[in-house]
């Protein structure tokens, strides 16, 4: 297994591992209504097009990508891992690699709006919770949580 740049031939198997996440483990915490509004954000076209302003890497395992994370700013966005490969490490090697490109990029700061999903995740990594929220996508309540990482050193 092993981590990579984003490349556009990527954006289908994104597409169907993004989408298959929120269908089977995102809806235990949010509604029908709120997965079937988010999904259109996670198009192949979609994928396209914000990959291309972010840095975005992937995980291979064989000839399958089985992860994505995004760094956009000092935001990270878009951290999926296949649902069977969840809880084999997958998740915490690519926050690892997008730290340490937040650290070269000379951010003191990084954010996530995570999902209540992965909250859990995000406070074992060190990040804290700054605040909960809902998001308002086109009249469907989504919640979310602010939280963010400092790097002092940088």
């Amino acid at each position: 297994m092993f981590l990579r740049r984003y490349a556009p031939e990527d954006a289908d198997s994104l597409s169907r591992l993004i989408i298959r996440n929120l269908r089977l483990v995102n809806i235990h915490d949010y509604s029908r209504e709120a997965i079937d509004a988010l999904i259109p954000s996670y198009s192949p076209e979609r994928i396209k097009y914000v990959t291309s302003k972010s840095f975005t890497i992937v995980c291979i395992d064989g000839d399958r990508v089985v992860g994505t994370a995004s760094l956009d700013g000092n935001r990270v966005r878009n951290v999926f891992v296949e649902v069977e490969q969840h809880r084999n490490g997958i998740g915490s090697m690519m926050m690892a690699a997008i730290e340490s490109q937040a650290i070269d990029n000379q951010l003191q700061r990084i954010c996530i709006h995570a999902g209540i999903t992965a909250e859990g995740f995000y406070h074992k990594l060190g990040y804290r919770t700054i605040k909960r929220y809902v998001h308002d996508l086109e009249g469907v309540p989504l919640p979310l949580i602010r939280m963010e990482k400092e790097f002092p050193d940088v």
